[in-house]
């Protein structure tokens, strides 16, 4: 049985519905890699718990189980040497560190950013794994779809791949793209997109951006 309930292909973008635990990655980019990864999973037990039931599904993975196949999968749809972001909540962070490293892709920055809205902003820790990006580089006070856009545009000018004709610059991935701010960042670097999202009314969001802006 497939993992994926839906993909929509949007010009050279790609989006699909579909479970992250059931083995969508592996399934959605088995014949690609991208070049970077931004992406913001649920945190913890509860909150993975909300989004399921937010997508109408009953199941209750354990968060341990996420982890584990989520580092795993994504660390084999990302290329060699190539940007892993990660927004986690400050309670999750350090095993989810701890299950990066164990995929071969230890964090090698962390940043504390801000999530939420105006009227509730919460720390949240960004880490990041990949090659060595500018001293000067610092998301800390970004947040929203600036945050994402910044961080993909500096991985992309630490890779030099924005000094590349944009057909060969890659695929930014989120395999937990919810209503595409991760999308936008990719469009932006002149880059195409690759994401899923478990919700379906979530992803119709950033296919219907996807497809507003050609």
């Amino acid at each position: 049985m497939s993992a994926l309930v839906e993909v929509h292909d949007i010009g050279e973008h790609r989006v699909a519905v579909g479970d992250v635990q059931r083995g969508a990655v592996r399934e959605f980019m088995r014949v690609e890699r991208a070049a970077i990864v931004y992406s913001d999973p649920p945190w913890g037990e509860g909150n993975l718990r909300y989004w399921r039931t937010q997508a109408k599904d009953s199941s209750r993975p354990l968060w341990s189980e996420f982890v584990a196949e989520w580092t795993a999968s994504v660390s084999d749809a990302l290329i060699p040497g190539g940007a892993l972001f990660v927004e986690m909540g400050l309670r999750w962070a350090d095993s989810f560190s701890d299950a990066l490293a164990s995929v071969g892709r230890p964090v090698s920055a962390r940043w504390t950013t801000l999530y939420g809205s105006p009227s509730k902003l919460l720390p949240v820790a960004l880490l990041y794994s990949g090659p060595s990006l500018r001293d000067v580089f610092d998301p800390s006070p970004l947040r929203g779809p600036t945050l994402p856009r910044e961080c993909v545009r500096e991985a992309a000018h630490a890779m030099r791949l924005d000094a590349l004709p944009s057909e060969f610059r890659g695929a930014v991935f989120d395999p937990c793209c919810g209503k595409g701010y991760t999308a936008r960042a990719a469009v932006a670097a002149g880059m195409k997109f690759r994401g899923i999202e478990l919700n379906p009314k979530r992803a119709a969001v950033t296919i219907d951006w996807l497809r507003s802006h050609p």
